[in-house]
């Protein structure tokens, strides 16, 4: 094994410890360590990265480090000859490295897939190449409606973390208690035709819709229950549930088995096309992107991804 470690100097492990590539850098030799500042370093450290023969890429960041070097990765590495990838929690939230098993600190995960190479648990998923106006991103959780909302409204607040975000949760679980005005805004319907894999769903009314190679999406919620099951096929679901359905369903969703509660719909899917009635934004990875009128949703060349 010969590991390449990209650290997101934005996120929070970076901010906070400023020393940790250089700590990262004497695991490693210096060509095989390097530190993005913005996205316009990532294609040129992972093309040296490919320079030095790298075979396993480990990622220190949070969520929207995934989908901004992944989309890249598949553009320049030869497609024969992926990496491997290694996600190590490094942002506030870290649900998509979580949700493969990750625990532990940069350095901890590093010295441990050094050591232990073979012991790495091993999934081979695809990402969510996410097809808008003829540019694709590709990443791990993809959603709309909703969740697109929800994650506005998080990042207009003052704080960041699991505990803001449950808070939010609670707000708009109280909201739509009482039929509130917030939590209508949220919940508003949307218009779209849906086809999974050249099917036609009958339904054109939502609430949200979702697209995912890992099963949580944070909180402890896991609907994206099969994501990863088949290296193929990412998880695709929908709903036009409202705000109170939802909300009396989170208990059970939390523990895994409301689904008919939240009037949830499942799909094992390669290719998902969205036409809206009006434009939609959409979100990859926690990352907020521009509205559109429509979306194509395609499952990329399955991925190696190693937990030490």
């Amino acid at each position: 094994m010969k590991p390449g470690v990209l650290v997101n100097a934005h996120a929070g492990c970076a901010r906070r410890d400023p020393e940790l590539p250089k700590r990262l850098g004497r695991l490693l030799p210096a060509e095989q360590v390097h530190t993005t500042g913005g996205a316009e370093d990532v294609a040129p450290a992972l093309e040296a990265l490919r320079q030095a023969g790298v075979d396993t890429l480990v990622l220190v960041g949070g969520d929207g480090t995934v989908s901004g070097t992944l989309s890249e990765l598949l553009v320049r590495w030869p497609e024969d000859r992926l990496p491997a990838v290694v996600l190590v929690p490094g942002g506030t939230v870290n649900t998509i490295a979580r949700s493969l098993g990750a625990r532990g600190a940069p350095e901890e995960l590093v010295a441990r897939l050094l050591a232990q190479p073979a012991a790495a648990h091993e999934s081979r998923r695809p990402l969510v190449s996410v097809r808008a106006g003829g540019v694709a991103r590709a990443g791990m959780i993809f959603a709309n409606g909703v969740a697109v909302r929800w994650l506005r409204a998080y990042y207009e607040g003052p704080r960041r973390g699991v505990a803001a975000a449950a808070s939010l949760v609670a707000r708009i679980t109280a909201s739509a208690s009482v039929r509130g005005s917030f939590a209508r805004r949220l919940f508003e319907a949307l218009r779209c035709e849906v086809s999974v894999d050249g099917v036609r769903m009958r339904e054109t009314r939502f609430t949200a819709m979702g697209a995912s190679s890992v099963t949580h999406i944070g909180l402890g919620f896991a609907p994206f229950h099969f994501a990863g099951r088949n290296p193929d096929h990412f998880h695709f679901a929908v709903t036009d549930a409202s705000a109170g359905q939802l909300a009396a369903a989170l208990p059970a969703l939390r523990l895994g088995r409301g689904d008919r509660l939240a009037r949830l719909r499942h799909f094992a899917a390669q290719r998902v096309e969205l036409r809206f009635e009006e434009p939609q934004p959409w979100s990859l990875d926690a990352d907020v992107f521009d509205a559109t009128r429509e979306l194509e949703l395609l499952a990329t060349t399955p991925l190696r991804f190693l937990v030490p």
